[in-house]
């Protein structure tokens, strides 16, 4: 059975969720925080993967302790590749956050890692990259969408347009799917169909 533990971490209050399912564990967005995110992760369970969103330095700034600690994969869009790389590119306005382990790129559609398999969707509009992961009925959907909103367009890699394209994805999914966001309180894909602005 599987289960989400969420933990806020950094200045910008990103979600980190850990992603337990008998035995294995995949981390999505370790933004900050490295021991205390392995502190939730028990010593018989076996890490994965790191899986990320997109290439934001609050989303990504533990990744490299994070490989330390449990010598695991790390996968992100190779569209956000550059961001991993540079501070100047991924919002760190001061802040330096950057992956210099070498990163797995996803593949859009069913992608088996490790233990779990997921559906992979290729998302962008906030970052060139932005990928959304499904996995049973839990959509991690990063900066891309919120509780009744959606991520900003007017960063390095953003477009509204190809926002507005990659949000109609959602309404292939099913309304009781769980939205764990980026940033903020969980939701329901039929909750933000209904209530969300931007659909």
């Amino acid at each position: 059975m599987e289960n989400i533990i969420t933990t806020v971490v950094g200045i910008y209050q990103t979600n980190c969720y850990i992603l337990k399912d008998d035995g294995h564990v995949c981390i999505v967005d370790p933004g900050k925080k490295a021991d205390r995110i392995a502190a939730l992760i028990d010593e018989n369970e076996v890490v994965d993967a790191i899986l990320l969103t997109h290439g934001h330095f609050d989303h990504i700034g533990a990744v490299d302790e994070l490989i330390e600690i449990f010598h695991c994969p790390v996968y992100c869009n190779q569209n956000d590749e550059e961001l991993l790389k540079d501070s100047s590119k991924n919002t760190a306005s001061g802040y330096i956050a950057t992956v210099q382990n070498q990163t797995i790129p996803y593949h859009e559609g069913n992608m088996k890692i490790g233990n779990f398999n997921f559906e992979i969707l290729f998302t962008p509009g906030h970052t060139e990259g932005c990928t959304c992961i499904k996995y049973k009925n839990h959509m991690f959907t990063g900066d891309v969408l919120f509780f009744e909103g959606i991520g900003r367009t007017d960063l390095y890699g953003g477009n509204m347009s190809k926002m507005r394209q990659s949000l109609r994805c959602f309404q292939n999914f099913d309304e009781d799917t769980i939205v764990y966001p980026g940033h903020g309180p969980t939701s329901t894909i039929g909750h933000e169909l209904k209530f969300n602005p931007y659909f």
